[in-house]
């Protein structure tokens, strides 16, 4: 029979995790709820060009942290600008740095002069949570862009002028598709040249090719006439059938993806275990030096293990 005191303390548990993630599942349905609302809001009101308007010219030149560190400045810069982040280089640097530093230290206290050695992949937090809001973006706006392109080409061949085809995808299409299309509307109805214009938008989406065979299609055809219309739907045609390839070959990849994620769950696991079932067991690992080596050496070949699986399940298409 468990104390009086510890059955308290329990249940406050339990009674601050329910509390805290029905407090989490509100918070999320209200961000949910005004996201709709500002997007209802900006495609009722034709707002889209006033969303981005103050941040029309906004581009992010490499700061003095970019510029010292070369190549590494550079691709941060362009992780920055593919997430669309208002954040500088200099900014994520001192982020990073910050996180390293306060894992190393609570590591280190835990877990001794080897806890140090977690400041270093903590660090890299900060960055990563900036690739994958790139990719989520980049990913949006290619689902997107089939979409645009056939809105553009009805426009056109409704009598409408390229730049107003561009104003219409910023007004009636969701974001991020919008707010790109938008700044290029602005930028040419400023006196920014189509040429120029077009270099800033795959500047800011260095990993969209598609917007790339637009820009080129669009540029040639203006250079050397053509049937615009033709040109994009033909670009829609073409990146929908990609999708639906695409679709097919994860879907035959997925038995060798979950194979690989079970394989590389299993020693983690196996670890838990045996640190929960018989703490004792793998104190070697923690407190004899040759123990140290030895995970050293099993991290490595795990990590080896992970990049192998990892690649022969992705197929390039």
């Amino acid at each position: 029979m468990l104390p009086n005191w510890v059955l308290v303390v329990i249940l406050a548990v339990v009674f601050t995790a329910v509390l805290a993630i029905g407090q989490g599942l509100y918070w999320a349905y209200v961000a949910r709820v005004e996201r709709e609302q500002e997007e209802l809001r900006r495609r009722l009101s034709g707002g889209s060009l006033e969303a981005f308007e103050e941040t029309l010219f906004r581009e992010q030149a490499a700061d003095q942290a970019a510029r010292a560190l070369g190549n590494i400045g550079i691709s941060l810069q362009r992780a920055l600008l593919a997430a669309d982040s208002k954040i500088t280089v200099t900014q994520l640097i001192g982020r990073m740095a910050i996180v390293g530093a306060a894992t190393a230290v609570g590591a280190g206290v835990t877990f001794g002069f080897f806890g140090l050695i977690l400041g270093v992949p903590a660090a890299l937090v900060p960055f990563f949570v900036i690739q994958y809001q790139g990719n989520a973006r980049t990913n949006a706006l290619v689902s997107q862009l089939p979409d645009a392109l056939d809105l553009m080409a009805r426009s056109l061949q409704a009598g409408l002028g390229l730049n107003d085809a561009f104003k219409l995808v910023a007004e009636e299409m969701p974001m991020p598709i919008a707010a790109e299309f938008g700044r290029v509307f602005e930028e040419v109805r400023f006196g920014r040249d189509y040429r120029e214009s077009f270099a800033k938008l795959l500047e800011r989406n260095p990993g969209v090719f598609d917007l790339r065979l637009m820009v080129s299609s669009v540029l040639l055809q203006r250079e050397t006439g053509g049937n615009l219309i033709e040109i994009l739907e033909n670009i829609a045609d073409t990146i929908r059938a990609r999708f639906m390839f695409q679709a097919k070959v994860r879907a035959m990849t997925a038995e060798a993806k979950f194979s690989g994620l079970i394989l590389s769950g299993l020693p983690l696991a196996v670890l838990v275990i045996l640190t929960v079932s018989n703490p004792q067991y793998l104190t070697p690992l923690w407190e004899d030096p040759l123990g140290n080596l030895l995970l050293v050496v099993d991290v490595i070949a795990y990590t080896v293990g992970l990049t192998v699986m990892r690649d022969l399940a992705n197929v390039q298409v």
